[in-house]
């Protein structure tokens, strides 16, 4: 699960939280990102796994999110 992996490390350098905190079950709100911090997440996530992100809301936790990757 590199995905995963690497995931983590962009969330932890946008929020500051400890990657060893961050789970697939983590939502935005327990890892303290407002909108903004997520719209950069997703350009970024779009941008190191060249991947287009149509309906970020269907993204409710991080596993949602590496989910979306595997499939993509």
């Amino acid at each position: 699960m590199k995905e995963f992996a690497r995931l983590r490390e962009m969330v932890h350098d946008i929020s500051g939280v400890p990657q060893e905190l961050i789970t697939p079950e983590s939502t935005a709100d327990q890892l303290n990102l407002d909108l903004l911090d997520m719209a950069e997440l997703m350009l970024s996530v779009e941008e190191e796994f060249d991947v287009l992100i149509e309906d970020d809301t269907a993204i409710q936790t991080m596993g949602d999110l590496v989910q979306l990757l595997q499939i993509a």
